[in-house]
């Protein structure tokens, strides 16, 4: 996860899928904490994450805490990796420098929205020849790395979805993959994680669905075998409406603060959230990894009551 906040039920559902997913099949649960946006990350984030995750009884195997094989698992201290990748891709004219400057990135998103059009990048800087790059470079010009979006995507199924396929190149400029500050973007960090520390599923929140055939044009231009995928639908309110974290209401701490105990959360989010034969109340984490089938997760919103919540908590 980020840690630009606390872990709220959002990322629990989240968290609790992957933990009995990895179980149910004698796997490995890892907790990787994506810090590459600095300016938001909140101080002590990362540790109440893992607290929290302890506290529901779902522990990572392999985390920033508890090390392992794979580590380190806080991406700001994976730069040097990411920067090697980064440089591959250049070397193979997979990606190119941009050396856009802010003020016009922001005139081209003015004047696509002024034409209602989606704001998009020209992919101006793709056709900057080697002569041209290496000047501006040697002048020490402000540059940024984008990754060069190929049509022809191929179909991929997800273990939620089913089959999928976005032409992302049709509706998307160059994505950037490696900031001005040498911080990588989310595609490139978890690809390239996700690759390094041999992981071969990934639950994630719907919002990635989009994005997948983006990162898999990023294996391919890797030349590295992509895990599998499955997108988890969004958990909102009953009202269909989305949770809020204003209020703090949604976060961990607060459930366990006002006495509610983690197993009657781990009960309500997967009671609204499918992935079982049936609806139940009272389950146990043993019988929720025994029972849990990835096959069964629906497409469509989860919906949570929390005025339900004293009921599962008795």
């Amino acid at each position: 996860p980020t840690i630009t906040g606390f872990l709220h039920l959002g990322g629990l559902r989240t968290a609790l899928y992957n933990y009995i997913f990895a179980k149910k099949h004698r796997g490995t649960f890892i907790l990787r904490v994506e810090d590459t946006d600095q300016n938001r990350v909140v101080p002590g984030a990362a540790e109440g994450i893992e607290d929290m995750l302890d506290w529901a009884g779902i522990p990572p195997d392999e985390s920033p805490r508890r090390g392992g094989p794979c580590g380190p698992y806080l991406q700001s201290l994976r730069l040097e990796l990411y920067r090697g990748a980064c440089a591959a891709l250049l070397d193979s004219g997979a990606a190119y420098r941009c050396f856009c400057s802010p003020q016009r990135l922001e005139l081209l998103r003015r004047e696509a929205l002024r034409s209602q059009q989606t704001p998009r990048y020209d992919n101006r800087c793709r056709h900057l020849s080697a002569a041209d790059v290496a000047q501006k470079v040697s002048q020490g010009l402000d540059h940024v790395v984008r990754f060069q979006l190929q049509k022809g995507v191929e179909p991929f199924q997800d273990l939620v979805y089913g089959w999928n396929r976005h032409e992302v190149a049709e509706v998307e400029g160059d994505p950037v993959i490696l900031k001005g500050d040498g911080f990588p973007t989310y595609h490139l960090a978890n690809v390239v994680d996700d690759h390094y520390m041999g992981v071969t599923h990934v639950l994630r929140g719907a919002e990635w669905l989009t994005s997948t055939s983006k990162h898999l044009l990023l294996y391919r231009a890797f030349g590295w075998e992509p895990p599998q995928f499955g997108h988890l639908p969004l958990l909102l309110n009953k009202d269909g409406g989305k949770l809020s974290k204003r209020q703090g209401d949604i976060f961990l701490e607060r459930f366990a603060r006002d006495g509610f105990l983690p197993e009657a959360l781990l009960d309500i989010v997967t009671n609204c959230g499918s992935g079982f034969a049936e609806k139940q109340m009272g389950r146990t984490l043993e019988e929720l990894i025994s029972q849990f089938d990835i096959g069964r997760i629906t497409t469509h919103y989860a919906l949570l009551d929390l005025e339900m919540l004293p009921e599962f908590n008795r």
